[in-house]
Formats: C-alpha cells, sequence, structure tokens
C-alpha cells in the first residue's frame, strides 16, 4: 500500500461499511419473510438463500442434496489453497461423495452429490446445470455383470459450457474409482448409437466429431455419458437399448461428448496427467489434434506460421455483411489492449472503420472473429488506426479521425484495410487460446524506450534527441526504483508511456532513438513487409534508384487527409509496364499488378501513402523506411544505394523454389501411397460385405488390408524438413526476411495476424445499463468519510444520475420535499449522490465528453434564490427534486433561458468519469480528492 495511507483506518471503515450492509440486507429478508407467510405467493419462504461467496452459493444451492452436510468453510479453505478452481472442484467432490457414502451407504446418491457439488463449483454456483443439467445417476451393469457409473445429462448442462461438461465426467470417474465402482464397457450398439445420434442432432454445436472420433471415444472413456431423449427425432437403427432408455435423441450425450470432450480435450488433459488417473489416454489424441507432428523420421518442429480458422464463416446468413476473410490482407490488423469502454467479450474499433464499412457496424454490434474465436461486441477508439483507402482518383491513404472521413467529397472506391481490431489478452486466456504475434507499433515502441529510460542520463538523451528541454518531458524516471513508490512509478509510467506513443518525430529524430534505446522502426516508416512478394523486390528497388525527394508546396492538401505541407516528399514514376516480372503464386497480386503496375501495387501491398500528380506518384509519408529497408538511402534529393542485395536475393529465391519442389514431390508421394491404400481397403471391404460379416469387421478387414502397404516415408527425411522449415519461414516473413539483411536497423513485423470477421446479430447492439441506469457517482466531497445524510444537513443539496435512453430522462423513483430526503429509506435509493457545487460547477460539466444525457436537480436551497427565478428563499415544498420531465436537449430548461439554481439541468458526462482520479486545476470547480 502506497506510503501515506492509514491502513488500519481503511479497513476498519471497509468492515463497517461490510457490516451496515449485511444488517441492512437482514432488515430486508425479514420484511421479505413477513410478506412470504402471508400465502399470497406459489412459496411461503423466500427461494432465494443469502450467500457471501462461492462456497456459500455452492452449499445453498444443494441444499437439497446435501442433507444437512455443512461444506462452506471446508470449501473456502480449499479455494484459499488451490489457485485453480478446477482442481478443487475435483478435490471437494471426493470428499463429498466419500463423506456422503459413509454416512448413507448409499453409492448412487455418494457420487450423485459429489458430481452436482463439483460441477456446481465449476460454475461458480450461479448457473441451473449443477440441477437441471444432470437429470440422474445410475448404476448399471456390463455385459460381464460388472457395475458402472451412467450419467444422465440434460440439455440445461450446455450452459455450463464445454470446460464444466468435460471435468463433470472426470469428476465421475475419480469418485467412482474413490468408491470402488468399475469401469464402462461400451457395447458395440451403444457405440453405433451415439454415431447415429449424433448425424440426426438438428442443434448448434461448436463441433460435430466424425464417427471415428466417437468410436474411439465412447468405448475408452470409463464412464457411460447417458442421457433423455430431447429431440423429436428417432433413431432408425439400434432402439430398444438396455441401458438407454426410449429411441429419440440425447441432446445432453451430443453435447458433452461433442462440446465438452472433444473440443475441451486439453483441459481434461491436463488434469489427467496431474492426478494420474488411468483410462484417460484417449483423450491425447483430440487434445494434440490440429498440432503439428511429423512421422517416418520427421521432427516435432513447432511451425511459425498460424493456420486460418474459418470456423466463423460457419453458417453466414444472408445480409450480414463479412468483413475480411480468414488471415487475408485487407481484414482487420490485431492490436492488443483496452480501452475504458471495452468490457468482457468486447473489442474496439476506430470510429472511420465503422463508417467506411457501410455503417453496418454500430457500438454495441456483434461480430463472429476468427480469433479468438468467439462473438465480441464493438466499441469505439480514436486511439487506433482507421481504414486505409483508395479513392478513384488513384489517392491512397489512412483516415483516422471522423473530421477527414466528414470531409471526404466522395465515397471511396476500395477499402483496403480494415484498420485496427484492440483485443484484450484476457480474451485469449478466457477462450483457452493460445496468443498470436502483436505488431510492432507505436505502443511497442514507446514501450522499448521506456524500457532504456533508466535513469536522469537517458532521460537527458532523449530530450536532447527531440529538440525538447527537460521540463517539457513528463516528471520522474518511468523505470520503478528497488523500494521505490509503486504506485508513483506506476503513473509516471502511464504518462510516459502516452507521451511517446503519441509524439511526432521525423525520420531522422527517429533513427536516432531506435540507435540510443536499441528500438526497432515504427510506424509509419514500419511497412507490411510480410505481405510483399519477395519476387517484386528487386525491381522494385531499381524504380526507387530514380526517384527523387521534393519539399511539400504550401498548404499542399489531397482533399481528403491534410498532411504537413513541409515535409519532404517522394516522386518516382508509376511503372505501368509489368513486363519481364517474375510471377507470383497470388492471382490477387497478379491482377492488382496488371491493373496499377509494379510502384503503386508495391506501395498499396506495403501501406505506403501516396497521391497521383500526372504520371507519377508522390509518396507522402514513410517513405523513408521504403528507402532503408530495400539497402537505399537519400543524399541531396536523389536516391543511392547503400547495400547490394541481388545476390542474397537471388540465392534466397532459388532456395524457395528447391524447397517448393521437395515439399512438391513429398505431397504427390503421399497422394499416390494414399490411392494403393484406398483401392485395397476397398478391396477388402467389399470382400467382408459379401461374407455377410457386421459393419466393425468390415471396416476392421478394410483398415488392416490397407496398413499391409506400408509407407516407407521419404528420401531424405532431414532435408525435407529443413524445406519445410524455410518454406514456413518464408510464409511469415516474407520480405522482410530481406529488409532485416539490407538494413542496419531493428525491423519487427508491422502485421503479423489479420483477423477475419463478419456480422453476427445487429440486434445486440443495445445499450448496456446498469440496474438501475447509474451511470455517474459523484461523492461527497467538502465533507469526505461522512454518511450522506450528514453531509445533506451541512449543504442541503444533492444530485440524481438516471438515464434509459439517449434524449429521454428518467424520473426518480419518489418526489419528496427536500427537508425529508435524509430520513427516507425511498429518498436514498431515488438519489444516488449529492451535488455542493450549484449550477455554476454544472455549466463545466457541460462542456465535457458527450456520450451520455444525465439529469442534473439541484434544489434550491444552496442557491439563495427561487426555484423560478422569484429572487426568495423557496420552502421545502418548492426545493422538491424535478422528476418525470421531457428536458430538452440543450441545458438548463427551455433550452438555455433562466438558469438559475432548483431548475432542472441536462448535461453530457463521459460514463468513465470518476471523482477519485480527478485532479485539480486551476479554475477547476471540482475540488480535488
Amino acid at each position: 500500500m502506497p506510503a501515506g495511507w492509514d491502513e488500519q483506518r481503511l479497513s476498519a471503515e471497509l468492515d463497517a461499511y461490510q457490516e451496515w450492509l449485511d444488517e441492512r440486507a437482514d432488515e430486508i429478508y425479514l420484511v421479505a419473510e413477513e410478506a412470504k407467510a402471508l400465502g399470497k405467493d406459489f412459496s411461503e419462504v423466500v427461494e432465494i438463500p443469502r450467500a457471501a461467496d462461492l462456497a456459500g452459493r455452492t452449499e445453498k444451492l444443494l441444499e437439497e442434496y446435501l442433507d444437512g452436510m455443512e461444506i462452506e468453510t471446508e470449501l473456502r479453505q480449499l479455494l484459499l489453497e488451490h489457485e485453480d478452481r478446477e482442481e478443487t472442484a475435483i478435490e471437494m467432490a471426493t470428499r463429498v461423495a466419500k463423506r456422503m457414502h459413509a454416512r448413507t451407504k448409499d453409492l448412487v446418491l455418494a457420487i450423485e452429490t459429489g458430481l452436482r457439488v463439483g460441477l456446481a463449483i465449476l460454475t461458480e454456483a450461479v448457473l441451473v446445470a449443477p440441477l437441471e443439467g444432470i437429470g440422474r445417476v445410475q448404476l448399471l451393469h456390463n455385459e460381464d455383470g460388472s457395475q458402472f457409473v451412467s450419467i444422465d445429462f440434460c440439455g440445461p448442462i450446455r450452459a455450463a459450457g464445454g470446460t464444466a461438461q468435460a471435468l463433470a465426467v472426470l469428476i465421475a470417474d475419480v469418485i467412482r474409482r474413490e468408491l470402488g465402482v468399475g469401469a464402462y464397457k461400451a457395447r458395440f450398439d451403444e457405440v453405433e448409437r451415439v454415431k447415429e445420434e449424433f448425424g440426426l442432432y438438428r442443434g448448434n454445436l461448436q463441433y460435430r466429431p466424425p464417427p471415428e472420433e466417437v468410436e474411439m471415444i465412447v468405448p475408452a472413456c470409463p464412464v457411460m455419458v447417458n442421457g433423455e431423449s430431447t429431440e423429436n427425432i428417432e433413431c432408425s437403427g439400434y432402439r430398444d437399448l438396455e441401458n438407454i432408455e426410449g429411441n429419440r435423441v440425447r441432446g445432453g450425450v451430443v453435447l458433452v461428448i461433442g462440446e465438452g470432450l472433444c473440443l475441451k480435450a486439453p483441459k481434461v488433459q491436463k488434469h489427467t496427467e496431474r492426478l494420474q488417473v488411468p483410462g484417460w489416454e484417449f483423450i491425447t489424441h483430440f487434445a494434440n489434434k490440429g498440432k503439428d507432428s511429423e512421422e517416418n523420421g520427421g521432427t516435432n518442429r513447432p511451425k511459425r506460421s498460424i493456420e486460418p480458422n474459418s470456423r466463423f464463416m460457419d453458417d453466414v446468413i444472408a445480409g450480414r455483411p463479412v468483413f475480411g476473410e480468414p488471415s487475408k490482407p485487407g481484414g482487420f490488423r490485431l492490436r492488443y489492449g483496452r480501452t475504458r469502454a471495452t468490457g468482457l467479450a468486447a473489442g474496439a474499433l476506430n470510429p472511420v472503420t465503422m463508417h467506411a464499412l457501410g455503417e453496418f457496424i454500430a457500438v454495441g454490434t456483434q461480430m463472429k472473429i476468427e480469433r479468438p474465436g468467439k462473438a465480441c461486441a464493438v466499441t469505439p477508439s480514436h486511439d487506433i488506426e482507421g481504414p486505409w483507402l483508395l479513392f478513384s482518383d488513384g489517392n491512397f491513404g489512412r483516415i483516422d479521425l471522423l473530421d477527414g472521413w466528414n470531409q471526404l467529397d466522395e465515397a471511396p472506391e476500395c477499402i483496403w484495410d480494415n484498420g485496427e481490431l484492440m483485443l484484450g489478452y484476457g480474451e485469449f486466456l478466457e477462450n483457452n487460446k493460445p496468443l498470436v504475434p502483436s505488431a510492432y507499433n507505436r505502443d511497442w515502441w514507446a514501450a522499448d524506450i521506456i524500457a532504456g529510460l533508466v535513469d536522469e542520463d537517458a532521460v537527458t538523451d532523449l530530450a536532447q534527441l527531440l529538440g525538447l528541454r527537460r521540463s517539457e518531458l513528463p516528471e520522474g524516471v518511468p523505470v520503478t526504483e528497488v523500494g521505490g513508490d509503486a504506485v508513483k512509478s506506476a503513473r509516471s509510467g502511464r504518462l510516459w508511456n502516452r507521451f511517446l506513443r503519441d509524439m511526432l518525430v521525423d525520420w531522422e529524430v527517429a533513427k536516432g532513438i531506435i540507435a540510443r534505446f536499441q528500438t526497432a522502426v515504427p510506424s509509419p516508416w514500419n511497412l507490411w513487409w510480410a505481405d510483399l512478394p519477395l519476387e517484386w523486390s528487386a525491381p522494385l528497388r531499381d524504380q526507387l534508384l530514380i526517384a527523387t525527394s521534393e519539399q511539400g508546396s504550401s498548404g499542399a492538401q489531397d482533399g481528403w487527409r491534410e498532411w504537413n505541407s513541409d515535409a519532404a516528399r517522394l516522386r518516382l514514376p508509376t511503372m505501368k509496364d509489368a513486363s519481364g516480372l517474375e510471377a507470383v503464386p497470388d492471382r490477387f497480386l497478379e491482377s492488382l499488378l496488371v491493373d496499377h503496375g509494379l510502384v503503386k501495387s508495391a506501395c498499396m501491398v506495403l501501406g505506403v501513402a501516396h497521391i497521383h500528380d500526372g504520371d507519377d506518384l508522390l509518396l507522402l509519408e514513410g517513405w523513408e523506411g521504403l528507402l532503408d529497408g530495400l539497402g537505399l538511402e537519400q543524399v541531396d534529393g536523389e536516391v543511392r544505394s547503400r547495400a547490394e542485395l541481388n545476390a542474397i536475393l537471388d540465392e534466397r529465391l532459388s532456395r524457395l523454389a528447391a524447397a517448393q519442389q521437395l515439399v512438391g514431390n513429398e505431397r504427390l508421394r503421399k497422394q499416390q501411397l494414399g490411392g494403393e491404400q484406398d483401392a485395397v481397403r476397398t478391396q477388402a471391404e467389399t470382400a467382408a460385405r459379401q461374407r455377410g460379416e457386421s459393419i466393425a469387421t468390415t471396416e476392421r478387414a478394410g483398415e488392416d488390408a490397407a496398413a499391409e502397404i506400408e509407407d516407407e516415408g521419404p528420401e531424405d527425411a532431414e532435408r525435407l524438413d529443413a524445406a519445410e522449415a524455410l518454406l514456413d519461414e518464408h510464409e511469415v516473413d516474407g520480405s522482410l526476411w530481406l529488409v532485416r539483411r539490407t538494413s542496419e536497423l531493428r525491423w519487427e513485423n508491422a502485421a503479423p495476424v489479420r483477423i477475419g470477421a463478419r456480422m453476427a446479430r445487429p440486434e445486440k447492439a443495445k445499450h448496456r445499463e446498469m440496474k438501475p441506469a447509474v451511470h455517474a457517482l459523484f461523492l461527497p466531497n467538502r465533507h469526505r468519510r461522512r454518511p450522506a445524510a450528514s453531509a445533506f444537513r451541512r449543504r442541503g443539496t444533492w444530485l440524481a444520475a438516471r438515464t434509459t435512453g439517449s434524449t429521454r430522462m428518467r424520473p426518480l423513483r419518489s418526489t419528496l420535499p427536500a427537508a425529508e430526503l435524509p430520513s427516507s429509506t425511498r429518498a436514498r435509493r431515488a438519489c444516488n449522490l449529492r451535488w455542493p457545487h450549484g449550477p455554476e460547477a454544472a455549466e463545466t460539466l457541460l462542456q465535457m465528453a458527450p456520450p451520455r444525457r444525465v439529469s442534473i436537480a439541484a434544489p434550491a436551497a444552496d442557491a439563495g434564490v427561487g426555484a423560478r427565478g422569484s429572487g426568495t428563499r423557496p420552502s421545502a415544498e418548492e426545493g422538491e427534486m424535478r422528476q418525470g420531465t421531457d428536458f430538452g436537449r440543450l441545458h438548463p430548461r427551455a433550452a438555455g433561458e433562466g438558469s438559475v439554481a432548483g431548475e432542472a439541468w441536462t448535461a453530457s458526462v463521459p460514463r468513465w468519469h470518476h471523482p477519485l482520479r480527478h485532479e485539480r486545476r486551476a479554475g477547476d470547480p471540482f475540488p480535488a480528492v
């Protein structure tokens, strides 16, 4: 805790506040119990029990099943000992089951109680899944007469999520081992029944395993995943089975196997390995699914390239646009971070992007995104990059501000790049998805500089590079000293980061910072080198050698974005003739080359803003990075060669061609081998069918016949592995590999990951409001740490802030004289805060950012004038809180007339404003807190 804080006093105040909440809650429950006792409701008791935490909720939720067993204290202790809630669920479920069995000697009741306790802990005891998701637990018999555990899963188990579904099966297995119950041995008919149910199930599934995976997972699972019939469709085969009730499709079985055991196999594997539970080796196949594993002498080399994920494109509905294909350039560029508006499962876009995409995207619109794999709500942020646009006159550049978008004379011809999509790291963690590489942006650049600002000498060096005085830089040194004030250091680091992220520097200054602090090249000079075909590098370099630099003309403007008129520009011919260039395998790039020529096509692929001037291109910014990356430099307005790249480029292209040939030959060999195996498999299966063999025997005969044709593997496994590694590196780096060898600077990938997206549910674009809709809380300032009622008696003014929409005000719950407010419970609920500053402070409040409209009602008791401006002090009745008024769009009432105390005000207040973070400035009516 920071120095100067009275920890003992703050802890005492927090305890007193918690005690006050508990007392008020007790009073409310007493009132509810009296009302229930009247017998006018279906139940004469309060159905919702009180619970302070997860331990309390679990015990209250399962009170009927626990039958008086107290687990709250023990569970709370386990939660403190184990950081992972999943470990706690397994441990607590086992303890409860053993204790229940010792008490009742009933195996079924013990297993069911422990299973429900574990599932409740996994779902934080706030879902219906522990109660309704499990229908019943049974002890059934295998063909050899041994007992096994069967769990009937019902439709509500979907609410628990895939992880809880899968771990419920594991918990049941751990419990039955502790209690000495045997394992499930699936019969052939039961396996085939599950196969058919997956084919007939028409509900939405995140993953639908193929029949061969079902055949692997059902017999291997030591617990029978059973369920009630939930669908109207009946199975045509394998009906009236001994261990399965009914012939209709069981939705719970499909959900638990498909979305649980198959999809969440890595989570299950983590616990089976930790607990060393035998019989779960089959889960490794699903946990490792999608991972690269080389066979036939190859190595388990991890790939750098990221495979596109097209799952978000499933079930595309007509009328909902697609904003980007999976991992393709032109889609959203990933940027890690959060704004004040992005909550859970939300991302941020530049407002210009929302307009450019036809205004399909609004605040709150849901998008299905490629990564991390689920939908996200959209919020705006002007701190991230907007879209790159191509206009009909050939101008190309990025627009970040709405002012620039509104000044456009015509709509863009093409949205070349959607701009950045900001997602939080927690979204990947929550969805159990690996992090993908981050782009090197200004945030990363600022962090690199801050890492080098270890003392005042480094800060002085930075000031000299920027041409600023030390007083013009943020105070302090951002690197935390050992034993220093962590809060002060964190605040200093935040100020430094914002300053460095937003500062404007030219190329020469940027190079000095790069050399001094060992950073990489920042934007706008860090181009999308990984997107540029390596075959274009040499001819593009030849064209740049005949380019010339010139100073911008005064007041130069391209009509849609205003550039620095004094900044240097690079002029070069467009080179429409693309003959003689080596072909690239991308059809889109080939067509782009034909339409625009090499120079313009390369500038668009790299993200270099430019305009047309006759037959020439004028590169506006970032062109210095283009020259440096290709081994060129500008001297006295001319472009000269600084490093030779033809030799290393030719050697790289030849190695890539040889690697592609080698990998292609191996792919062809495997196709031929597969064709031979398929032919033999078909012959064997046909013969088995003619003999009248069963389906399982027929399939086994085919697999045995195919296995007789052995795969001898590649001729040179090491050479093949090296070729695949080279192609993988080229897919990730592209021309960035060449840039890193010709430039003396450090280069990082500016766009390593693109994220495909499509619109999901536009009807979700609605207000996310608290219940009740409180959007601002201003605490008593001048009389701090005192009850609101006491503060009211000293000042006599209140402020209420409630809204239900963008233009209409929500009325207060009651209209009471001001004198009665302190002693009225209803008034305390109606009025959220106290406003001791009067209309002058409200005038300042009205100048803040505009996302929300807030009703500010100030009684005249604090002003000395009448509520209607009569000049007389009002009575208590005249000082009533106003309510239910359709306020004007401007302030005060009657669109700006009669701004006196007692009038109702309509103010636009940022939802994120918090007085505890407010610092007093000169002329600020709000006191510092």
